[in-house]
């Protein structure tokens, strides 16, 4: 991949958003793509309260 075109489109985004005085409109926009992706990205299991069985999840202890 070329990342010397795709630096030159970000910089020229950020210049324009820049000279028109949004870039907290841009850094929001950023950081909800930031988080979409995360989002789209976790397992099935992540952050379940089911990830390990039940029985595993408890440690039995004996009484005297």
């Amino acid at each position: 991949m070329n990342l010397d075109k795709l630096m030159a489109w970000v910089v020229a985004v950020v210049l324009l958003y820049a000279t028109t005085g949004n870039l907290d409109q841009l850094q929001k926009w950023i950081w909800k793509a930031q988080a979409k992706a995360i989002y789209d990205s976790r397992s099935s299991t992540w952050g379940s309260p089911r990830f390990f069985s039940h029985e595993s999840s408890h440690v039995k202890v004996k009484s005297k």
